[in-house]
Order: C-alpha cells, then structure tokens, then sequence
C-alpha cells in the first residue's frame, strides 16, 4: 500500500456500541464508545464519531490533523440512504472517506469472500446471502417498521403481552408478572416508559426474555419461537442452500439457534471475524481505490 495510507480507520456504529479501529504501521488500536445511530439520533452519532476519532488518534499518538489523510470506511445502524451518508461523510475529518449502513461490513467480516447467509440481530436485525459475488439484504429497517427478532422488538413484543395480560386478554406467565410488578401494575407507567425510550432501551429487556424462556417461561418462548420463525422465513426468502454456511452475529441473535429448523442449525458456522473486522478490509478496499484513482 502506498506509504500515505499506511494507517486506515474502520468504525462499526450499531445502536448499543460504536467500535472503531485504527490500522497503524505498528499494529491495530481500538476504541469502544455509545450508541451511533444515524437515524434515531443523528446529533448523538455525530458526537460520538467525533469522540471516538479523537480517541484514537490520542491512543495512536497523532496529531488530530493527520485523521484528513487516513482512509476511513464507517458502517453506521440507520445510514438509510445517500443523503444520509453524505451528512455524515461530511461531518467526518478524512478526505477518503465511505459511509455506509452497518450491514455489508458485518456480512464481510462474517464470511470474507465465502459464500453463505449471515443472521445479524443484535439492538436491530438483518439478513443476509452472499453468492457468486453478490449480497443481497433482507430488513434491517429500523425500530420503527422494521428489525423484526431484534433485541428491541423483543422488549417491545414483552411490553405489548404485559399490557395485555394487565387487561385481562391474555394470561400472565411468571415473565410478564415480573415485569408488570416492576411498573407497580400500573400499565401507565409502562406507557409513559415507551414515550421516552430508545431502541436499546426496549433491548435492555432482551436478556431477561432469552434467560426467561430457557427457564420455560410460555410467553418468553413464543417470543423467541417467533422471531426465529421470521428468520427461518427471511432466509428462505433469500434461497439459502442447505450445507451453505449461516454466521449468527450480534448479541442476539445466538439465542436464536436452537428455535431455527433443524436443517438451519446444522449450517451454523463461526464467523471469520466481527463486523470491525470487515470495516477494516472495507476500509482498505477504499484506500486502493482511492490510490489507482489518484494515479
């Protein structure tokens, strides 16, 4: 690589954790920060980009200034469309500089140049196939509309069956008595709680939900029986191969694998390496292209 690109950064900005990376002649630094979605909040994610450049840079030793020269690739949770990558591809100091949604860079770490299908669920959701030089996206839409089987539908899911079985629609498990207790069995409390609360807030309640149901709790079961079943189908949708690899990425989406069909669980794989990883090839695909393009 040509010697002015001898440092490259990656950033992986989900809506839990924002994790960057600096390729340096001496090694690889890193810096974990907050949330960045671009989407839910886009002034937070500024900062927070902001903060963790700075960061690493103090961790590397450079002056702040050398950042306008490194090649920077940033996967970013809510990066909905151009418009919203060139705003933040303007807000950050590099002149080489790629922004995309968090999706390629997790199915690049994932598989590499391999083909197979990657299940992403952590605070959002996606899938993923990869084939023959292509990869083609199902979901990863937002909280809003969108991340089904994620660790933020599943609070909302869990929330939505307390009220109900406040109501008297349908019945109480130990889980949703738990949690009912918790809000003083008030159900306005609970309405005033998802007035003011973040996708990784409604996440927060996803552990409690995967510890929940592999106790048997019913409602925690059907919860994770049907997000798994919207996987399964979504990988369907995709055309995934049986004996093709499935990489499970996230802080969720393990606790899927035993609800998925038996034939899906036998194409489990370990992924290669972590959506940083593959921010980090991306981002060197970018210094290359940067570098045939100035010659």
């Amino acid at each position: 690589m040509d010697e002015s690109f001898q440092y490259l950064i990656a950033i992986d900005g989900g809506g839990t954790k924002c994790r960057f990376a600096m390729a340096t002649p001496d090694g690889r630094v890193e810096v974990t920060l907050g949330s960045a979605n671009a989407f839910s909040d886009r002034q937070k994610a500024l900062r927070t980009l902001d903060e963790g450049l700075q960061s690493l840079v103090n961790k590397a030793q450079l002056p702040r200034a050398h950042l306008a020269e490194i090649p920077t690739y940033a996967g970013l949770a809510g990066v909905t469309d151009a418009v919203a990558a060139s705003e933040v591809a303007r807000s950050l100091p590099s002149r080489i500089v790629e922004v995309e949604d968090d999706r390629r860079s997790a199915v690049v770490g994932a598989l590499g140049a391999q083909d197979g299908s990657v299940i992403g669920v952590g605070t959002g959701s996606f899938l993923a196939r990869q084939a023959d030089g292509r990869t083609q996206f199902i979901g990863g839409y937002g909280a809003l509309i969108g991340d089904q089987a994620s660790g933020n539908w599943l609070g909302v899911q869990l929330l939505q069956r307390v009220l109900l079985a406040m109501d008297g629609i349908q019945p109480h498990s130990t889980l949703t008595r738990k949690i009912s207790a918790e809000y003083d069995d008030d159900p306005m409390q609970i309405v005033a709680f998802v007035g003011q609360a973040n996708p990784s807030d409604f996440a927060g309640l996803a552990p409690e939900i995967i510890a929940a149901a592999a106790g048997g709790d019913p409602v925690a079961q059907e919860l994770m029986q049907g997000g798994a079943d919207y996987l399964a189908q979504g990988l369907r949708a995709l055309d995934h191969a049986d004996g093709s690899p499935i990489c499970m990425i996230g802080g969720v989406a393990p606790h899927y694998a035993d609800y998925l069909p038996l034939h899906m669980q036998a194409c489990l794989t370990k992924a290669k390496g972590s959506p940083l990883d593959g921010a980090l090839i991306l981002a060197r695909h970018l210094a290359e292209r940067a570098k045939v393009g100035a010659g």
